[in-house]
């Protein structure tokens, strides 16, 4: 519950802006998912009967991808609903993990994930010659250990944050204004083969 309000505050503090009718009605409520949702801002695309028919294997594809962020049977909080062009964005818990975020992650050489005495070892050599080729090859068997080391801990730490920022569905449209005429009502008929709101 108070990760939820957090959200809501920040989802706030961002929009700068007083909310829309749509956003009043659905911010902040509860939503009961009948559906996975990937750990990536990219969400779940739910089209109009008038738009373009997406791709039906793009979720799958999201999921395999980013994992699993919210899980079917899972209640989440709406967070944002926001008109963007010919789609209407529906976060949830957050709206989802971005690339922004990744970029903020560890990298392979931060004191994050220490250091073993095999790292040490081949550091200390590496400090200690002045043959260029050795140190060179030293060097990459330094970077080849290291990341063998680190990959699956970053990998492991990536997973948890993409469970961490919820996801969204992405509502569109045949043009912006379509989007801009929907309804509350429409729109939650939209979502409901995905969602049951609480």
């Amino acid at each position: 519950m108070m990760r939820s309000l957090l959200f809501l505050g920040l989802a706030a503090a961002l929009q700068g802006q007083p909310p829309t009718a749509m956003e009043e009605h659905f911010r902040g409520r509860q939503v009961t998912l009948l559906v996975d949702m990937p750990g990536d801002d990219s969400g779940v695309d739910v089209y109009a009967r008038e738009a373009p028919a997406g791709h039906s294997d793009e979720a799958g594809g999201r999921l395999a991808k980013y994992g699993i962020a919210l899980r079917r049977g899972q209640v989440a909080a709406v967070t944002l609903v926001k008109l963007k062009g010919d789609h209407i964005e529906f976060q949830l818990d957050g709206g989802g993990f971005t690339n922004r975020q990744l970029l903020g992650l560890p990298g392979y050489d931060s004191v994050h994930w220490g250091t073993t005495e095999e790292e040490r070892r081949l550091r200390s050599s590496m400090m200690g010659t002045r043959d260029k080729e050795r140190r060179r090859r030293l060097e990459s068997e330094y970077d080849r250990v290291r990341r063998r080391r680190v990959r699956p801990l970053r990998e492991q730490l990536e997973r948890e944050e993409r469970a961490r920022h919820g996801s969204r569905f992405n509502i569109r449209f045949a043009s912006e204004k379509a989007a801009a005429a929907v309804s509350a009502e429409e729109l939650t008929a939209l979502l409901r083969p995905y969602l049951e709101l609480r």
